[in-house]
C-alpha cells in the first residue's frame, strides 16, 4: 500500500513539473489589435508613485553597418523632441512635476533592446494624462528635427568619450574571440564616432521608422494606480499606433559554438589590475514549465556554493586570488554560459589560473557535500521568506523590471506569493545529485575559453598560450583532494552577559521617538516603523576616531576596523561565522574614521538577538588572527599595485592632496604605506576606540516595539563595559587652500578631459542652511546641464555637488564637475561661470522655482516613508545637538522660498575668495 501511494505521488510530482509557470496573478497583461504588448500592476510602495516603461525589443544588434550607434542616437532624441514636447520640454514638465531626470527619467539601450523609464506622481490625473502622452509620443512620434540632431550628437559623442580607457580597449580586443562569428563582436551599443557624428539625418530617421512599431513593444505600469482604468488608457492612447507591415522582422543573433578551448589575451598601461576569466558557453535555458523553474533553483544553490568556496580560499594568508566568484547566467539574450572570474597580484596570473581550474576540477570531480547544500537550502530559503514577509512593502522600482524582462527576455514573474509556495513545495526535493551533475554538463573542453587582461608594464609578461594550456590540462590529472567542509556547532555567544538597565526614558509622541539612557550611560534611540515588514536597521557613533592617532599611527589606525571586521567574531573566523550566520538576516560592521568611531548593522526581526550578540563581541572580544590580516594586506596591496596607472585616480589623488594641502593623511595610497599597518597596534587601537560604551549613542529604526526590544538592549548594551572617558575629536589643522589654485594633470592617452572646480568656505552649520545649499546646487546643476549639454552639447553630465562639514570645523565644499574633449575645456569653464553669474544677478526664474518645490516636496513625501532616511536623520541630528522635530517644517520651509532667496545664496557661496580649479587633460 505504501509502495503503490509513493508511485501514485511521484506520478503527480512529474505531472505537476510540466505544467507552464503561471503569470503573476496580480498583474493584468494583454496585447492590443496592433500587437503592442501591456502590464499592469497596482502596488502600493512607494505611495502616490507609479513607475512607467516603454520597452522596446531592439537594441545595437538590429544595426546595420552604416547605424552603428543610432539605436542609442535614438534613445537620446527621445528627450529632445516629440509631437507635443518640443526640443526640452518634455524633461522641463518631468522635473516640474517633481521627478528629476536622470533618477525619475532615464533610458538604456544594450544589444537587444531599449527601455525608457519613468517614475511619476499618481495623485493628479493630468500627470498620468501627461505620461501617457509622454510615452505614444516615444512609441512613433519623435520628431527628430535636424537641428536637434546636430545639437545631440555632441552629447552622444560625450558619452562615447567617457566610456573611453583601459577596459574599453581592451574589450575590443577580446570581445571578437568571445562572441567569435557573432553579431554581439560588432556592434557594441555605444557605436562609432565618425558614424555618430556624420550619420544622415535620414540614416537616424529611418531606424526609428524601421524598428520602433508596436509588435516590437511593451507599456510596463506598476505603482498606486486603478489597473482597469489604465487599461482603459492603454487601450485609448496605444491602439491606434499603426502597424507596418512590410517592415522587417526582428533577427536574433546566435553566438556560434566553438571546439576546444580559446584564449584572449590583453593588455593596456591604463589598466588598474590583474583579471582572470574562465567562461564556457551553454545553450539559452528559457524558464517556461515548472521543472524548468526546479532546475533554476539547483542553479541558484550551485552558483551560491560555488561561491562560498572561492569566498573561502581568497581568506587564506597566501590565497591564490584577491577577489574570486562566479556565475551561471545569460552571457547575452541569445547564450548563457557559466563563468568563473578571479583578479590577482602582479605575477600571479598562472597561480590565479590553476586555482580557478582547480577548483572547476575538484567540483566536477567530487561535487559539493551535504552540508554545503543543507546550508545553502536554509540561506535561499529564509531570503524567499523574507521576500515573501514584505510582498506589500515591496518597491514599484524593484517589481517593474521583471515585467519589463518577461517581455523582452521571456523570464518568469509567477508572483512572489507563488514562488514562496514553491519554494516550500520543491527545495527540500532537490538532490545533491541533480546539483552535482550540473557541474560535469557546465565545465566541458568546447566552447570554453580563457580571457586574460592585465597592466602592461616592464617586467610583467603574460603567460603565452601553450603555458595556459598547460596548466588547465595538468590540473585535469593532478590529484585534486575532496573540499573539506569544516562547521563548527559552537553557539555565537557561549555566556550571556549579566544585563544592565534602562535607566531613564524620554517619549517623543509628535516624532514616534523612545529615548533611553542606559545604567552604563549609553543613549539608545528608537523609532518603531512599519515601512518594512522584515527589517531592523542600526547604527552607533561616539567622537574620537583615527584624529587621537599620531602620523605614525595612522595607518594602523584608519585600517583597524577593517582589519578585525575580516578576523571573524568571538571564536569564528570570518569563514566559520558566515557558516554560523546560515538562515540568519543579520550583520554588523564596525567603522573608524576621522572623527567617529561607531558600527552599522541590520537584521530581521527574528533575527534581532544575533544582531545584537555580533555587536556585543565586537565590542568585547574583537579578534586577532595573522592569517586572516595577511590575506587583507594582500587584498589591499592587489589593489594598489597598478592604481596609479589610471587616469581617474591620478586626477582625484592630485584633488585631495591639494584641498588637504598635502597633509600626509590626504596622500595617496601606495603598496609601500601598507608596511605601516602593524596588525598589534591596528587591534589595540580599536580597543580603544570601542573601550567605553558610555560615550556611544545607539539608534535603532524598524519593525519592533520598544517593550520587544529594551530586553536585549539591556542584555548586550547596557551590560556593556563604560569608563567615563569622554572622548572627543581632535583638530588636526587640515584645511583647504586660500585663495586661487589651479592645477592641471596630465595623463591619459584617449582624448578626454576632466574638470573639478571648488569652492570652499566657512559655513554656518544647521538644518535651514544645510537645506539652502542643497537646493541652490539643485539650481545649479539644472541650469548648468541646459547649458553645457543642451545648448552647448559639450558634456554627457554635469553637477554642482555640496558638502557641508561640522567637525571639526564648520565649513563648506563645493564641487562642479563634468568630463568632456580637451578643446571645449575653457569654453564649458567660462559658459559654466556665465550661468552661475545669471543666478546671482537674477535669481531663480519661476519655472525653475517650481522644479525646485515640487522635487523637494515630493522627495520628502517618499523619505517619511523610509527607514533608511529615519536611521540617518536620528543618527545625524544626535551627532551635531539637533533638534529633530524642525524635519517637520520641511514643507513650511520649501513653501517659502523665493527667487530672491537664490540671488543671495548665490552671491554668498560663489564668491571665488577661494576657489580651486583641476584639469586634467590627455598626454600628447
Amino acid at each position: 500500500m505504501m509502495i503503490t501511494l509513493f508511485i501514485i505521488v511521484k506520478a503527480q510530482n512529474a505531472t505537476d513539473l510540466n505544467t507552464p509557470i503561471p503569470m503573476d496573478p496580480n498583474v493584468r497583461t494583454g496585447k492590443l489589435p496592433n500587437n503592442m504588448t501591456y502590464y499592469i500592476m497596482k502596488n502600493k510602495k512607494p505611495e502616490h508613485r507609479a513607475e512607467f516603461r516603454l520597452a522596446v525589443n531592439v537594441g545595437s544588434t538590429q544595426e546595420n553597418d552604416n547605424q552603428q550607434g543610432l539605436a542609442h542616437f535614438t534613445e537620446h532624441m527621445a528627450f529632445n523632441g516629440t509631437k507635443h514636447f518640443a526640443k526640452n520640454d518634455l524633461i522641463d514638465y518631468i522635473e516640474s512635476i517633481g521627478s528629476k531626470f536622470g533618477a525619475d527619467l532615464n533610458a538604456y539601450t544594450s544589444f537587444d533592446e531599449t527601455v525608457y523609464m519613468l517614475q511619476i506622481p499618481t495623485d493628479s490625473m493630468k500627470i498620468i494624462d501627461k505620461t501617457f502622452q509622454i510615452l505614444e509620443d516615444w512609441s512613433h512620434d519623435l520628431t527628430e528635427d535636424s537641428i536637434e540632431i546636430d545639437k545631440e550628437r555632441g552629447v552622444v559623442i560625450e558619452e562615447w568619450r567617457l566610456g573611453q580607457g583601459a577596459n574599453e580597449r581592451m574589450r575590443r580586443q577580446y570581445w571578437p574571440v568571445l562572441f567569435k562569428d557573432s553579431r554581439y563582436a560588432v556592434r557594441l551599443p555605444i557605436g562609432k564616432k565618425d558614424i555618430i557624428a556624420n550619420c544622415s539625418y535620414e540614416t537616424l530617421r529611418s531606424f526609428y521608422r524601421e524598428w520602433y512599431r508596436p509588435e516590437n513593444m511593451a507599456i510596463v505600469i506598476v505603482g498606486e494606480i486603478d489597473v482597469d482604468q489604465m487599461e482603459a488608457k492603454i487601450k485609448e492612447q496605444f491602439a491606434h499606433v499603426p502597424l507596418r507591415p512590410h517592415a522587417n522582422k526582428l533577427q536574433s543573433f546566435p553566438v556560434p559554438d566553438t571546439k576546444g578551448i580559446s584564449i584572449a589575451k590583453a593588455t593596456d598601461k591604463e589598466a588598474t589590475f590583474n583579471l582572470i576569466q574562465l567562461i564556457y558557453k551553454q545553450p539559452k535555458f528559457i524558464e517556461k514549465t515548472l521543472g524548468d523553474y526546479r532546475k533554476d533553483l539547483a542553479i541558484d544553490m550551485f552558483n551560491e556554493m560555488m561561491n562560498a568556496r572561492l569566498s573561502e580560499l581568497k581568506q587564506q594568508a597566501d590565497a591564490p586570488f584577491t577577489v574570486g566568484f562566479s556565475n551561471y547566467g545569460g552571457l547575452v539574450r541569445t547564450e548563457d554560459a557559466y563563468s568563473c572570474r578571479a583578479i590577482v597580484k602582479d605575477g600571479g596570473i598562472e597561480k590565479g589560473i590553476e586555482a580557478l581550474a582547480t577548483e572547476n576540477q575538484r567540483v566536477k570531480k567530487y561535487g559539493f557535500t551535504s552540508s554545503e547544500m543543507t546550508r545553502t537550502k536554509a540561506d535561499m530559503m529564509r531570503k524567499m521568506e523574507k521576500q515573501y514577509n514584505e510582498r506589500d512593502k515591496t518597491e514599484s522600482r524593484n517589481l517593474v523590471g521583471e515585467f519589463v524582462a518577461n517581455y523582452l527576455q521571456q523570464e518568469p514573474v509567477p508572483g512572489v506569493s507563488f514562488e514562496y509556495d514553491f519554494y516550500k513545495k520543491y527545495l527540500d526535493g532537490i538532490t545533491l545529485e541533480e546539483v552535482n551533475e550540473l557541474a560535469k554538463k557546465w565545465i566541458t573542453d568546447d566552447n570554453a575559453m580563457v580571457i586574460i587582461t592585465a597592466p602592461e608594464k616592464a617586467g610583467v609578461t603574460l603567460p603565452t598560450d601553450d603555458k595556459i594550456m598547460s596548466i588547465l590540462k595538468d590540473v585535469q590529472s593532478k590529484d585534486i583532494k575532496p573540499y573539506q567542509d569544516m562547521v563548527s556547532n559552537k553557539p555565537l555567544l557561549s555566556v550571556k552577559p549579566s544585563p544592565g538597565k534602562v535607566t531613564d526614558e524620554k517619549v517623543s509622541n509628535d516624532m514616534g521617538i523612545t529615548k533611553w539612557k542606559l545604567s552604563n550611560g549609553a543613549i539608545v534611540i528608537l523609532k518603531p516603523t512599519d515601512f518594512k515588514n522584515d527589517e531592523i536597521l542600526m547604527s552607533a557613533y561616539s567622537f574620537g576616531g583615527t584624529s587621537l592617532y599620531s602620523d605614525k599611527d595612522y595607518l594602523s589606525a584608519s585600517n583597524s576596523a577593517s582589519v578585525v571586521d575580516a578576523a571573524g567574531l568571538g571564536e569564528f573566523n570570518s569563514v566559520e561565522l558566515q557558516k554560523l550566520l546560515t538562515g540568519k538576516i543579520a550583520n554588523v560592521s564596525p567603522f573608524i574614521n576621522d572623527w567617529e568611531q561607531g558600527f552599522n548593522g541590520s537584521c530581521s526581526p527574528r533575527d534581532l538577538e544575533t544582531m545584537m550578540q555580533m555587536l556585543y563581541l565586537y565590542i568585547t572580544n574583537p579578534n586577532k588572527n595573522q592569517n586572516d590580516f595577511k590575506a587583507y594586506i594582500e587584498q589591499q596591496r592587489s589593489f594598489l599595485q597598478n592604481r596609479s596607472s589610471s587616469p581617474d585616480a591620478a586626477f582625484q589623488d592630485t584633488i585631495k592632496a591639494t584641498m588637504a594641502q598635502y597633509n600626509y593623511r590626504s596622500l595617496p595610497m601606495t603598496e609601500d604605506n601598507l608596511k605601516q599597518i602593524d596588525l598589534d597596534r591596528a587591534v589595540e587601537i580599536y580597543k580603544e576606540r570601542f573601550h567605553d560604551a558610555g560615550s556611544f549613542t545607539f539608534v535603532f529604526v524598524g519593525n519592533f516595539k520598544p517593550e520587544t526590544l529594551k530586553p536585549f538592549v539591556e542584555m548586550y548594551i547596557a551590560s556593556l563595559p563604560s569608563k567615563n572617558s569622554q572622548d572627543t575629536y581632535k583638530d588636526l589643522g587640515i584645511s583647504p587652500p586660500k585663495g586661487k589654485v589651479e592645477k592641471t594633470v596630465l595623463k591619459g592617452v584617449e582624448p578626454k578631459s576632466s574638470v573639478s572646480i571648488k569652492l570652499t568656505g566657512p559655513f554656518v552649520f544647521n538644518r535651514k542652511n544645510r537645506n539652502d545649499l542643497n537646493l541652490l546646487m539643485q539650481l545649479v546643476s539644472i541650469k548648468l546641464r541646459e547649458q553645457l549639454r543642451e545648448e552647448k552639447s559639450g558634456v554627457y553630465g554635469v553637477r554642482a555637488t555640496p558638502a557641508m562639514n561640522h567637525y571639526p570645523k564648520q565649513s563648506f565644499e563645493i564641487t562642479i564637475g563634468f568630463g568632456c574633449a580637451p578643446e571645449n575645456v575653457d569654453m564649458l569653464i567660462k559658459t559654466a561661470w556665465e550661468e552661475i553669474d545669471k543666478i546671482k544677478q537674477n535669481g531663480c526664474d519661476d519655472k525653475d522655482l517650481l522644479k525646485l518645490k515640487e522635487t523637494a516636496l515630493r522627495e520628502r513625501e517618499t523619505y517619511l516613508k523610509d527607514n533608511r532616511f529615519w536611521l540617518s536623520a536620528i543618527t545625524q541630528n544626535a551627532l551635531n545637538g539637533e533638534n529633530l522635530s524642525e524635519l517637520l517644517e520641511f514643507n513650511k520651509y520649501v513653501e517659502s522660498l523665493k527667487s530672491d532667496d537664490f540671488k543671495r545664496l548665490a552671491n554668498q557661496y560663489f564668491t571665488k575668495e577661494n576657489i580651486a580649479k583641476f584639469v586634467m587633460n590627455p598626454v600628447k
